[in-house]
């Protein structure tokens, strides 16, 4: 049994599926929101699409799944934000929540083995740090948007001022700082170069011996510029450096307007791009770190958390630079886009971070052996239909509706859960034809015979035995009592319906034969 595909077997699989999606469908479009609905079932599906294509070894299709994933998400949001109370959105994402559950596990398998990386909660976790950053830039865009930074630095710059005392001794500050930088930058240019050639050997040279650490610095000079930045800007010392200038007829002038800002600014320039190389050093580490042992892969499986806030950005920027407004405040109009993007990044979040607090639960479930690892999703989305249901029934749906759901839901478990039997003992590409079409038939038998039987207490014995309806007799809770008892012997008839196992309908035949 070596390398056999161990996931629920196909065809039963495929069947559980469409039950869940079908009766799902057709039960939330009957008592909820059908834009709410449809949208939460586009999510799911989107979902369920990624959470297979995460499963291949092909960086591509890991890497359209993650996208997948996300979009899902921000899709359920999207769908959440569209129901109009708390019952509402219960119902308008409990049907399709359930049905992606199912789906999932039917496709993929909701709770990987043990001994497997659980890919699906991996990009959830992966994709929730990655959109923190993507919140985090579209926040600081947002800022400088509504500020028009680019504006204010270039007006900073024009009018950019130090008194000359100040600025001399800025100067050797950001000379000694400078120096200080270089030592380091130095060395990572000299890493960044796998084969350096005769010109880049004596230029990193050169820069190595303007280089100097901080220990190679003569403490004479750290003290001397450490006491001329304490004494710089104090008005007496500033008085008599105004003098001593006064007192230079020629370089006087000319001292006093290169040390108030103009050689400030390319020092400022080198610092920064010393700095970006330092940074972006640390930036390559971590992302090292980050990738781990297969960096194609674990960049894939990031795919959706990078590609969202980046689309989402690059509009904005887009929209923004175009003369596009978008008006959030009497005076934040350029900052509008950067506004929506960060609350469309805040609702994807929130589902994504959702969603991995339900896969982690259920994982949780399985492996302190509530539940089955191989029935996991099949359970909890057959559970969520049944509870789903109920909550519709508070919302008007009509009785055989809510039969029909509840039905429905045991169906799917007990589908679900043969399919996994079947996958787990014989590999999911086994030919059970036999087997499967008589356990659902007697299964689906003994459900149909359940709802046949509730309807006929509901329209015809309940009116023979209460004529008239007195006040404080609820119709509605007699039937919802009576759909509980069924349900559960529905649930221990179907349980108990077929026994033994799974059979090859090809078998060979023996050798009498």
């Amino acid at each position: 049994m070596t390398g056999v595909d161990s996931r629920p077997a196909a065809s039963s699989a495929a069947l559980a599926g469409a039950v869940a999606v079908v009766v799902s469908l057709v039960l939330g479009v009957a008592v909820g929101d059908p834009r709410a609905v449809l949208t939460g079932f586009v999510g799911g599906l989107c979902i369920a699409a990624g959470a297979w294509a995460l499963r291949s070894d092909t960086h591509t299709r890991i890497a359209g799944g993650s996208v997948a994933v996300v979009v899902g998400a921000g899709v359920f949001c999207g769908a959440a934000l569209l129901a109009s109370d708390y019952l509402a959105l219960a119902v308008s994402l409990g049907f399709p929540l359930s049905a992606t559950l199912v789906v999932i596990d039917a496709s993929s398998g909701l709770v990987a083995p043990p001994d497997e990386t659980d890919e699906l909660s991996q990009m959830l976790e992966e994709s929730f740090v990655i959109l923190l950053v993507g919140i985090g830039v579209a926040i600081g865009s947002s800022v400088a948007a509504a500020v028009g930074l680019p504006r204010v630095l270039a007006r900073v710059a024009a009018g950019f001022s130090l008194h000359p005392l100040a600025g001399f001794v800025t100067l050797q500050a950001g000379a000694l700082l400078g120096l200080l930088v270089l030592d380091r930058a130095t060395g990572i240019l000299e890493s960044w170069l796998p084969a350096p050639t005769p010109t880049t050997d004596r230029t990193l040279d050169g820069l190595g011996l303007l280089g100097r650490g901080w220990w190679d610095i003569d403490p004479y000079v750290k003290a001397a510029v450490g006491l001329q930045l304490l004494v710089a800007f104090l008005p007496t010392t500033q008085r008599l450096f105004d003098r001593f200038l006064g007192s230079l007829p020629v370089l006087g002038p000319a001292l006093r307007l290169a040390l108030s800002g103009p050689l400030h600014l390319p020092l400022a320039a080198a610092l920064l791009a010393l700095l970006g190389i330092v940074v972006a050093e640390r930036f390559r580490q971590w992302l090292l770190q980050w990738l781990g042992d297969d960096p194609g892969r674990s960049l894939a499986r990031q795919a959706g958390g990078i590609a969202v806030p980046v689309v989402l950005l690059l509009s904005a920027l887009v929209l923004t630079a175009a003369g596009v407004t978008r008006r959030v405040a009497p005076t934040f109009g350029r900052a509008g886009h950067y506004g929506s993007v960060t609350v469309l990044l805040l609702g994807v979040l929130v589902s994504v971070a959702v969603l991995r607090g339900l896969v982690a639960l259920l994982t949780g479930l399985a492996s302190a052996e509530v539940l089955s690892r191989r029935v996991t999703g099949f359970a909890a989305g057959a559970g969520l239909l049944f509870g789903t249901t109920l909550l519709a029934a508070e919302r008007g749906l009509a009785p055989v509706l809510v039969l029909v759901g509840s039905a429905a839901a045991l169906l799917v478990w007990d589908a679900g859960a043969h399919a996994s039997s079947i996958g787990h003992q014989l590999g999911r590409d086994a030919e059970t034809t036999d087997s499967e079409f008589v356990h659902v038939t007697g299964t689906a038998a003994v459900l149909a015979g359940a709802v046949l039987l509730v309807m006929v207490v509901r329209y015809v014995f309940i009116p023979l035995a209460v004529p008239a309806t007195s006040a404080g007799l609820s119709l509605s809770s007699v039937v919802a009592l009576g759909l509980v008892l069924l349900a559960i012997a529905a649930f221990t008839l179907a349980l108990n319906a077929h026994d033994g196992e799974p059979r090859r309908s090809d078998q060979p035949a023996g050798d009498g034969d």
